[in-house]
């Protein structure tokens, strides 16, 4: 009875329009902060720790040694705002690499860290004799690789999990020597630009092959910090003419865009809600008013507000979960669909939605409906 006095007769074009309206919103404004939040992950290199690779600036130090001394790599490691630090093995001998299947050879560099800083499984990163060589590469070299490299020779596009089953040969030579290992990369790290063995190969090779003393003192030194901003460390690297290169995926200028167009973003969806919340409750407000004399026939029938609210909140409770139930499967569907695009490049990023976007989610979804009964209450007891 209550919901044929209330409904029936009645446009549902507005009604359509708020829950187009809040669906466009809510669903730009939980995308917008989900793309902040990844794009946080992937600058970071998807770890807690910020890692600095640290170097000579060339101009500064033009004429001078750009390796680091033990004095200096000492020094580094005495400073507060350094958590962990350890310095890049790079090799002393030429290395080369084919492929077969791919049909290209191109030589290469090596560099050894500890699998602590590289943030990848390091189950099977180890090598001794007669072991076929686990390879770590950077993030970015794979998506330069198919985006650069791949289609301007012809070659096929892999993902970072078809990769490893290409295989390859390694060979290196120094001091008239010369050695074939077989090969294949065993993960991507997304906190250092470099491509690099397992320190127990670098030492063999370096030990069998290497050439020259200097190359046993490292270029590169790697730390962890907390506050990759902190002052002191600014101060610290400009007094020694140092430079560093932070471990993201994501240069400056690009996630200053990035985060320019997730506010821009924001901002357009606060307008939507802003609006579709308006419009919620302009238009049960509207029902109300179109829907006054019957309501006040059936509380001197004896109905009373709280049975005419109810079903009105109930209307409201139902169309605001369906349009709810919707955005949050196209915000999963579409989380899962650009993850898979991003990891497919050995970009590391969860498949699920981050608990802050849930959470912010439920908190509007609450304060949405608070607004909208409290608007309908209101509304039927003037009319008592």
């Amino acid at each position: 009875m209550l919901k044929k006095v209330l409904f029936d007769g009645k446009s549902t074009g507005q009604t359509v329009g708020a829950c187009l309206g809040i669906f466009t919103g809510l669903f730009l404004l939980l995308f917008a902060l989900q793309v902040f939040i990844d794009v946080q992950v992937l600058s970071k290199g998807a770890r807690d720790d910020n890692f600095l690779v640290i170097n000579k600036i060339l101009e500064k130090n033009y004429g001078k040694p750009l390796r680091f001394s033990k004095e200096e790599f000492d020094l580094i490691k005495q400073q507060p705002f350094f958590k962990e630090v350890d310095a890049f093995v790079s090799n002393s001998y030429k290395v080369s690499l084919t492929s077969q299947k791919m049909g290209f050879r191109t030589l290469l560099f090596f560099q050894s860290l500890a699998p602590s800083f590289l943030g990848i499984d390091e189950r099977n990163f180890t090598w001794k004799p007669g072991d076929k060589l686990p390879i770590v590469l950077s993030s970015d070299y794979l998506a330069l690789y198919n985006f650069g490299f791949a289609p301007s020779q012809g070659l096929p596009k892999f993902s970072a999990a078809s990769i490893g089953f290409v295989d390859f040969k390694v060979t290196i030579s120094g001091q008239g020597k010369q050695e074939t290992f077989d090969a294949y990369v065993h993960a991507f790290t997304p906190n250092v630009n470099s491509i690099l063995t397992p320190p127990s190969f670098m030492q063999y090779a370096n030990d069998r092959y290497g050439e020259g003393s200097e190359a046993k003192m490292p270029t590169q030194i790697i730390a962890s910090t907390d506050n990759p901003y902190s002052v002191a460390l600014e101060q610290f690297l400009e007094q020694h003419h140092y430079e560093i290169a932070r471990g993201g995926l994501i240069g400056g200028e690009l996630k200053s865009t990035l985060y320019l167009l997730v506010f821009l973003i924001l901002i357009i969806a606060l307008i939507i809600v802003g609006l579709a919340m308006l419009v919620f409750v302009l238009n049960y407000q509207l029902l109300i008013a179109q829907s006054a004399a019957s309501i006040q026939r059936l509380i001197q029938l004896g109905y009373t507000t709280t049975s005419i609210v109810r079903v009105l909140s109930r209307n409201l409770l139902r169309l605001f979960a369906i349009v709810s139930i919707l955005v949050m499967l196209g915000l999963v569907s579409t989380k899962y669909l650009l993850t898979g695009l991003i990891a497919a490049q050995g970009y590391p990023l969860s498949f699920w939605l981050h608990p802050l976007v849930i959470a912010f989610a439920l908190a509007f979804c609450l304060f949405f409906v608070w607004v909208n009964l409290r608007s309908i209450r209101l509304n039927v007891r003037s009319l008592a």
